[in-house]
């Protein structure tokens, strides 16, 4: 946990870092510590410090700062303090003029407990501020540096899409609220943060790849601006069709290829696994994020905002190192192409992935997205996906809205837990025309993909009952109910045939995996990724 002090002078440095230059200060016992680290600021020649006891007037002192292009922040203690500040708030807000409300709060567990001086600071200024962002007391700094970043970026306008305008950052602090020592440290404090957040990296040789998740915004990128970077395309990414798309992309980043990345662009919203998200954390990572609007997908802090226009300037193209990623895909596919041949998940994914490129294909989240992330062969067509929270809810009604704007015939793949989860959506409505709609009911006997997951490593009876949760559906009653066409697929041969069609009206296609136990499954998936790593890394030590 950070203490109040290092917590306060962190946030200065890096506003500091970024241009915020002007602080208007109230004073108060909760906001000490940014009085404190304020005043050994402008004592180094750092800031321009204006104090105000009342806090609407400060905040039209931050506000005609803001208005002649000067930054300013204006710093306030908890409780009744914020609230004085929203009349000019509001006028910043419908004037475009940036201004940052940096207000010091008491510590969450304070909150609707009566607590002297203790309000939701957030409710008293929603809807007046372009972006609110919290750092609750004793917090992790780790990120510090990419809340600022998005804060000023934020005030300033300067996130693709936006107009500048108030934001409003609201810090928690424990006690101690006053400082031991003085900070003698904050012109190096300072200067340490602009060269982490330029980028000092001197003449090294860059090794960069692109992540790319699901996008509205950038669907249509010009493949061209790819064409010497390897790409790790989850499978509702356009960029899953480039032909640098790399085959098994998560394995792949336990090769020794992960340990060279020094810079990723990211495209869009990856959401899938762990490998990524270590890799956009690790610090020795540039990380540029080309992003929809107003938001972009930065969870570690760490990433730098850029328009399509920039994406020349930041993607370094290298055929050697593509040649190598690319030898490492081929070597995967080589070795998932004569070995997913079992009736298992990996196998499952593949197949659907392979013959639905003729249709719009529909993933639902869990299992399956992953497997196919894993296991399909590429470049391939991205698939649709509800990857914004990345639940399970309304796949098949999800589907049914795509085939409903498209006109076309749509197939969907889900597990048996989302199939339950959305059988109302299969009940048709009188006298309205039918869609066609192939849905491929993965059923494994609940849900499997906890498995993978660290619950995996517990006990079978306490996984069984909480999370594999299976149901109890007899899947060709359902099916006659709602009047579709029921198929049960047992093998392989038999998915393969099934899916070689094209949907005529709602077609359920029952994938009988059945149960597998927590251990065997966690076991088998474990032995595949190993057995396709093992052959990536046969291959780049003959390639090397």
């Amino acid at each position: 946990m950070a203490d109040s002090t290092t917590t306060a002078r962190a946030i200065l440095t890096h506003l500091i870092a970024h241009g915020v230059r002007t602080f208007v200060l109230c004073p108060g016992s909760r906001s000490a510590p940014f009085a404190y680290a304020l005043y050994d600021a402008e004592q180094a020649g750092l800031v321009r410090l204006h104090v105000e006891t009342d806090e609407r007037v400060a905040g039209f002192v931050a506000l005609g700062a803001g208005s002649v292009g000067e930054l300013t922040a204006v710093v306030t203690t908890s409780g009744s303090a914020v609230a004085n500040l929203h009349p000019a708030v509001e006028e910043a807000f419908y004037a475009g003029v940036p201004l940052i409300v940096l207000s010091s709060d008491r510590p969450h567990h304070m909150r609707g407990v009566r607590a002297s001086q203790t309000t939701d600071h957030q409710a008293v200024l929603a809807g007046s501020v372009r972006d609110f962002r919290e750092f609750p007391a004793g917090g992790s700094l780790t990120n510090v540096g990419g809340l600022i970043r998005r804060i000023v970026g934020g005030a300033r306008g300067e996130h693709l899409g936006t107009v500048p305008g108030p934001v409003h950052l609201n810090v928690g602090f424990i006690e101690p609220l006053m400082p031991e020592i003085r900070w003698e440290s904050v012109v190096v404090d300072v200067e340490q943060a602009q060269h982490r957040d330029i980028g000092g990296e001197g003449d090294r040789t860059v090794r960069c790849v692109v992540v790319a998740g699901s996008t509205v915004v950038h669907q249509n990128l010009n493949f061209s601006h790819f064409v010497g970077v390897p790409i790790l395309a989850e499978p509702s990414a356009s960029l899953r069709n480039h032909p640098n798309a790399v085959v098994a992309h998560p394995i792949v980043l336990s090769s020794q290829l992960r340990a060279q990345i020094n810079r990723v662009v990211v495209v869009g919203h990856p959401t899938l696994t762990r490998e990524i998200s270590a890799l956009l954390a690790d610090p020795n990572v540039e990380v540029y994020i080309l992003d929809d609007v107003p938001t972009y997908a930065d969870v570690a802090g760490r990433g730098q905002v850029i328009d399509v226009e920039d994406l020349d300037a930041v993607l370094v193209h290298d055929q050697e190192w593509l040649v190598a990623w690319q030898a490492a895909s081929q070597a995967a596919e080589n070795h998932i192409s004569s070995h997913a041949t079992d009736f298992s998940f990996a196998t499952i994914g593949r197949e659907i992935s392979k013959h639905s490129m003729h249709l719009p294909l529909v993933v639902g989240a869990s299992s399956i997205i992953r497997e196919i992330n894993l296991y399909a062969p590429l470049p391939a067509p991205p698939v649709h996906a509800n990857r914004g929270l990345a639940g399970i809810d309304g796949t098949m009604s999800s589907a049914l809205g795509i085939a409903l704007a498209t006109g076309k015939a749509v197939r969907v793949a889900l597990g048996d837990v989302t199939f339950v989860h959305d059988l109302g959506a299969l009940v048709h409505t009188a006298h309205q025309q039918s869609l066609d709609l192939d849905v491929v009911m993965i059923d494994d006997a609940g849900g499997s993909l906890f498995a993978t997951l660290e619950y995996g490593t517990g006990q079978e009876a306490s996984y069984d009952r909480v999370f594999r949760t299976q149901k109890e559906l007899d899947v060709a009653a359902y099916a006659q109910a709602v009047g579709a066409t029921y198929e049960p697929v047992d093998d392989v041969e038999q998915l393969r045939q099934v899916l070689s069609g094209v949907p005529v009206g709602v077609r359920i296609i029952h994938v009988r995996l059945g149960h597998t136990s927590m251990r065997a499954d966690r076991a088998l998936r474990t032995q595949r990724r190993a057995h396709v790593l093992d052959a990536v890394h046969r291959r780049l030590n003959d390639f090397q």
